[in-house]
């Protein structure tokens, strides 16, 4: 799942403040002159303002957790806003700037990667009242959350939510329920292209909430 709209909330700002007054000359913008050695945690620095010091996101959802996520998923994603196949404007202007290549990319999806994934204490969750009006009960939308995920989602993500590299699904578990429903929503409109499209088919809200409660009981153990 990953996981930004074309329209990308801030929640996926990777890198976001990082040309914000002139920070970037400090990470990247010297090695014209002096080539100085440029390291992941270096260029890190320019995203803890939003997914904070040790990479848990925050600020309910809004900036997701990217500690531990694959490298080669957290690379794909920032080419992807790089070439602008995925659109997040404050990260526009961070990939104008012609020394925030490949390279770089590498660096920091590799420093990004090697962090340890946070506890986020996400559970117990409670769903919205909406949803668990539509399934009547905890337990239904439990029971629904459980089977939607297994016939839609685990074929990609694992049936324990944990992501499967070799087909560049990211791991579901120990994310922002606000986050996890902002992407459902979005792959659901378009808004966000989901190669697996047609095989995940249009989530409504309370089927997403029925998923989100499923992930999170994943994520607890």
């Amino acid at each position: 799942m990953s996981y930004h709209s074309r329209r990308s909330p801030v929640s996926g700002t990777f890198l976001s403040g990082l040309v914000a007054g002139g920070l970037l000359t400090a990470a990247v913008a010297a090695a014209a002159d002096e080539e100085p050695e440029i390291t992941g945690e270096a260029v890190y620095q320019y995203c803890e303002s939003c997914h904070g010091k040790r990479g848990a996101g925050g600020d309910g959802g809004k900036y997701p957790r990217i500690a531990g996520l694959p490298q080669a998923y957290i690379d794909k994603q920032l080419h992807d806003f790089k070439a602008r196949r995925r659109v997040n404007k404050p990260m526009i202007p961070i990939f104008k700037h012609h020394r925030f290549d490949a390279e770089v990319i590498d660096l920091v999806s590799a420093h990004i990667a090697a962090m340890s994934s946070p506890d986020l204490g996400l559970w117990p969750y409670e769903p919205s009242s909406d949803a668990l009006a539509a399934y009547a009960s905890r337990a239904a939308l439990a029971d629904a959350g459980g089977a939607i995920y297994h016939d839609r989602c685990s074929q990609c993500h694992g049936a324990d939510g944990r992501g499967n590299a070799e087909q560049g699904a990211p791991p579901l578990v120990n994310q922002y329920p606000a986050y996890l429903r902002k992407q459902i929503g979005d792959f659901a409109t378009g808004q966000r292209e989901h190669r697996e499209a047609n095989h995940c088919g249009s989530i409504g809200p309370a089927e997403a909430e029925a998923v989100i409660l499923r992930l999170v009981e994943l994520g607890k153990d």
